[in-house]
């Protein structure tokens, strides 16, 4: 039921999960997320600017979130 209403009101990347020792664990997940590589092999690939765009944007979605 709490699975059916995650998904019901919009947290498409909801879950349960069932350990060894029977354990059922389920998470709620928003579809709101951001991935982006900003280095590569211990390399900066960005400007600390787009860094900061980049928190900006994130912390829209966290308010979002809330």
């Amino acid at each position: 039921l709490q699975h059916s209403v995650a998904i019901d009101s919009g947290f498409r990347n909801s879950g349960i999960t069932v350990g060894r020792g029977g354990k059922i664990t389920m998470a709620v997940r928003s579809a709101h997320c951001l991935e982006v590589p900003l280095s590569h092999k211990g390399r900066l690939m960005v400007s600390e600017e787009y860094i900061e765009f980049l928190v900006h944007v994130a912390n829209q979605k966290m308010e979002e979130n809330i």
